[in-house]
């Protein structure tokens, strides 16, 4: 009978434990960091999608698509920067995205890094191309590489590290349902 009052006084312990914890991470206060900008009538507004982020020493980069397209893409790429370790941000959208001058029609897959060796801060994301309106999953695509060389706060137009971009192979045909026997014997 003691090693059930034990077990069951340890389940109780663990439990408040856990009970304890779950409600001390319930009153951290949130900050929003940057919003979507943008206003075009072919997106969905008010949504930063996809983020990346990286920190190096006090300084915190974090890049996203802003006005995401329901069938993939956005309209342009967010960052926001922390030089405090995340008590204040500074945010701003990429030069050249979508919908800040480029000839894109949509960006996407931003990441962030880092060159410890010459101070820069690199976002690199993803340019589309519709090359036919009427095949809205038919898209041409650019690497592209912004860089920061004042902590992150300031991106310079994105220079292209693969253009003019490459046609992605089409999606498979769908399938007609029927089977086709397989020549391999299972081991």
């Amino acid at each position: 009978m003691r090693p059930l009052r034990v077990l069951a006084g340890a389940a109780a312990a663990s439990l408040f434990v856990l009970l304890g914890s779950v409600a001390a991470y319930a009153n951290v206060a949130l900050t929003q960091i940057s919003s979507d900008v943008f206003t075009n009538a072919t997106s969905q507004h008010q949504t930063e999608v996809e983020p990346d982020t990286l920190s190096a020493g006090s300084t915190i980069v974090s890049a996203f698509q802003e006005g995401r397209f329901f069938n993939g893409g956005a309209s342009g790429i967010g960052f926001s920067t922390s030089t405090n370790g995340g008590k204040t941000f500074t945010s701003g959208i990429l030069q050249s995205t979508v919908f800040s001058g480029a000839k894109y029609d949509r960006a996407s897959d931003p990441s962030v890094a880092f060159d410890a060796r010459h101070g820069v801060w690199l976002i690199s994301w993803l340019g589309l191309i519709t090359p036919d309106p009427a095949n809205e999953n038919s898209f041409k695509v650019d690497v592209l590489v912004s860089r920061s060389t004042d902590g992150g706060k300031t991106f310079g137009a994105p220079v292209a590290v693969d253009a003019p971009g490459t046609q992605l192979p089409p999606p498979p045909a769908p399938s007609t349902g029927t089977a086709t026997p397989s020549s391999t014997t299972p081991a």
